[in-house]
């Protein structure tokens, strides 16, 4: 008997980069928000309001969601104590999330894909739980 799969990594996910937007409904969102300026979203130029969930999820679930980017400047990213995961459509990082100096690789692969500065902070939103889970 194989037990299920269990939902401790939170993460950020937008919107838009999904080729199925509904992929966020297998997930438990607990914070969503909604860009108040349209933003570039495709490499046509196209400029849409960007829909950015809160999300805690399964491994599995990190998988599915880096299968289902778009290829163009996207990412999700991930977090369950000090361990954080950036997905990107054609790669992964594994990182610690308290020590900034293991980003580097993963803000040079967003770099090169034209990803502006200000959008690889990977912004890391604390739930209710997220200090019961840092032990």
């Amino acid at each position: 008997m194989t037990r299920p799969e269990v939902a401790d990594f939170d993460g950020c996910v937008i919107g838009e980069s999904l080729r199925d937007p509904t992929l966020i409904n297998h997930v438990r969102v607990w914070r969503a928000w909604i860009s108040p300026e349209a933003v570039l979203s495709d490499d046509l130029g196209t400029f849409t309001r960007w829909h950015i969930y809160w999300v805690t999820c399964t491994a599995g679930d990190i998988d599915r969601i880096q299968k289902g980017l778009k290829p163009w400047r996207w990412y999700a990213h991930f977090w369950r104590a000090a361990r954080m995961v950036v997905v990107y459509c054609d790669t992964r990082f594994e990182m610690d999330r308290f020590d900034r100096s293991t980003w580097t690789p993963a803000i040079e692969h967003g770099k090169a894909k034209g990803i502006p500065d200000e959008q690889l902070d990977f912004l890391i939103i604390p739930h209710d739980d997220d200090a019961a889970r840092r032990d």
